[in-house]
């Protein structure tokens, strides 16, 4: 093998892996929201099928049935991204921060059953040039883990972002005062190419060492600092793009 191949090989497996992190994230994030929407969907059903079969209807069912028909309808449409949403789409695109932050973690609130969570934003910039289904599916990612580690015996629970522009990067931190991340490492990126689907089934995510090979990928950071009882804190930085750059 040339010294030319020798130094090809690393850039294309670094292309690789981002796209296989890319795939797994994005599987990730579908599947838990098809288990959600069938929970949903039958809960919803199972409702109207009563209405219909009470023998003696009390006043108002209709309108209770057409409540649980808008409740299903809301979440459906609350389900819709924009098309800049879709992985496909590649191209940096202007962000506007506060409403997909407020709108991912509605939709983990209800995926993880805490709608209790407080979010608490400290934006000091309000819109990011970045890559949309990417950074969606991290904040997913970091959102669900806040949300699942919320520790049950704090009166109060929440979850801060705040989002900083530097002159090279953005800085995203992630912080709650829930328990605690279990004891944490560094993954081999290799982890995530033996991944196997009763793993996802069993309700374990892509977990953060995905959400760090994509960022690595990206050319960002990920750090975690959690400590037990006092919650976590997780440090991201993007690197800034202009809106005609695309990842290669």
């Amino acid at each position: 093998m040339n010294p030319a191949d020798q130094t090809a090989r690393p850039p294309d497996l670094h292309r690789v892996l981002a796209y296989v992190a890319d795939l797994e994230m994005e599987v990730d994030r579908l599947r838990k929201q098809t288990g959600f929407l069938r929970q949903e969907l039958g809960d919803g059903l199972k409702r109207l099928l009563a209405f219909c079969h009470d023998p003696s209807p009390t006043p108002g069912g209709l309108e209770k049935a057409a409540a649980v028909v808008g409740g299903l309808i809301g979440t459906l449409r609350e389900l819709r991204d924009a098309p800049a949403f879709h992985p496909a789409f590649d191209q940096v695109v202007t962000i506007a921060v506060r409403p997909l932050l407020e709108k991912v973690f509605r939709w983990q609130q209800l995926m993880t059953g805490r709608p209790n969570v407080a979010l608490r934003l400290d934006l000091a910039c309000e819109v990011v040039d970045w890559f949309p289904a990417r950074l969606r599916n991290v904040v997913e990612n970091l959102f669900s883990n806040a949300l699942r580690y919320r520790d049950p015996v704090k009166a109060e629970s929440w979850v801060r972002v705040a989002v900083a522009a530097r002159a090279e990067d953005y800085e995203v931190r992630v912080s709650d005062n829930g328990m605690g991340l279990p004891a944490w490492h560094s993954a081999d990126e290799f982890e995530l190419l033996s991944r196997a689907a009763p793993v996802r089934d069993a309700g374990l995510g892509v977990g953060l060492p995905v959400v760090r090979l994509l960022l690595r990928q990206s050319g960002g950071t990920m750090t975690v600092t959690s400590d037990d009882g006092k919650g976590t804190e997780v440090v991201i930085t993007l690197p800034r793009y202009d809106r005609d750059d695309f990842l290669t």
